[in-house]
């Protein structure tokens, strides 16, 4: 089990105005995750060239007042290394694509876990608490402009949260079997909610793609969004 969501195959096309502008498009996603890859073809697009960011992703969470905020300002910065990269290259890219996503119980960050002893540990504390726990997911969109105005493209970024609850009736040996099978092991919060992960979870309030690593509605409207603005300072 590699914790990905089902490869997506469409027989159907989807001709919307932000298919017909990206189509024969450079269309980068700034990440290495073949989660997001799949999530992002799944919205129709297949002209998707992955650039992995040279970003550190070393921020000081400390130094935000919110852990939301640290997530979209690890987009913004992502996005923004893989734009700079390739913005001088001769076929330079038209739309570039980050996200970040943090998981939040309690208002701290829920990293992926140590070890097996730190990712039973991280199953229980979500499975305990009376709250859900929150999923954060920063998208940014960046759109190269043609007129010479500072700085030279459009960016947007936006803030998808989705709440999950875990199903208060998990016995510590079922936790146990799901760190033993390995698939949380890479993952904020230690599960794959769309792998072994789902029989973890109780209920969903909101976007579940969003979990998963790229909240599809959102990030098309981010896209539509983004390049109106883009042809509009174009002209």
């Amino acid at each position: 089990m590699d914790g990905l969501p089902p490869s997506y195959e469409s027989h159907f096309t989807l001709d919307t105005p932000v298919h017909q502008k990206l189509k024969d498009k450079r269309v980068i996603l700034a990440s290495g995750s073949p989660r997001r890859k799949e999530l992002f073809r799944q919205m129709g697009f297949s002209n998707i060239e992955v650039s992995v960011s040279g970003f550190p992703e070393n921020l000081s969470k400390s130094a935000y007042v919110t852990p939301w905020e640290y997530a979209a300002d690890t987009s913004s910065q992502k996005a923004l290394a893989v734009y700079q990269s390739l913005a001088a290259e001769e076929d330079s890219p038209d739309v570039v694509v980050a996200a970040d996503t943090v998981l939040i119980l309690d208002s701290e960050i829920i990293e992926k876990p140590a070890d097996p002893k730190n990712h039973l540990s991280i199953l229980k504390k979500l499975r305990d608490s009376r709250d859900p726990h929150k999923i954060f997911t920063a998208v940014t969109v960046i759109v190269p402009m043609d007129v010479p105005i500072h700085p030279g493209y459009v960016m947007k970024t936006h803030l998808e949260e989705t709440q999950v609850k875990f199903d208060p009736s998990l016995t510590n040996e079922f936790l146990e079997a799901y760190v033993r099978c390995g698939e949380g092991l890479d993952k904020a919060g230690g599960y794959g909610i769309q792998g072994f992960g789902a029989l973890l979870v109780e209920s969903i309030q909101g976007d579940y793609t969003n979990i998963v690593g790229l909240p599809l509605r959102a990030t098309y409207r981010l896209l539509e969004e983004a390049l109106d603005q883009g042809n509009a300072e174009n002209y």
